[in-house]
């Protein structure tokens, strides 16, 4: 999550920076594309981190765990 908030703190300077001594302004297209992008990458790692593992992998895992060690003792 620094990062992002890295990169696009530095995007920002870097344009108005550019804006300043060049007089031109940035692409907006190229502006809407770079915000896009890291508007979904924070959508997408808090949605990793708010899903939580189903209770069903766990039971599933060491049922099959257990099953595998007691075909493994006959």
């Amino acid at each position: 999550m620094p990062v992002i908030v890295f990169m696009v703190s530095l995007y920002t300077v870097i344009a108005i920076i550019l804006q300043f001594k060049t007089q031109t302004e940035i692409s907006s297209t190229l502006t809407t594309c770079f915000f896009t992008f890291w508007t979904i990458e924070i959508v997408v790692l808090a949605g990793i981190t708010i899903k939580k593992p189903s209770s069903n992998f766990s039971n599933d895992y060491s049922t099959n765990v257990e099953e595998s060690e007691e075909k493994g003792n006959e």
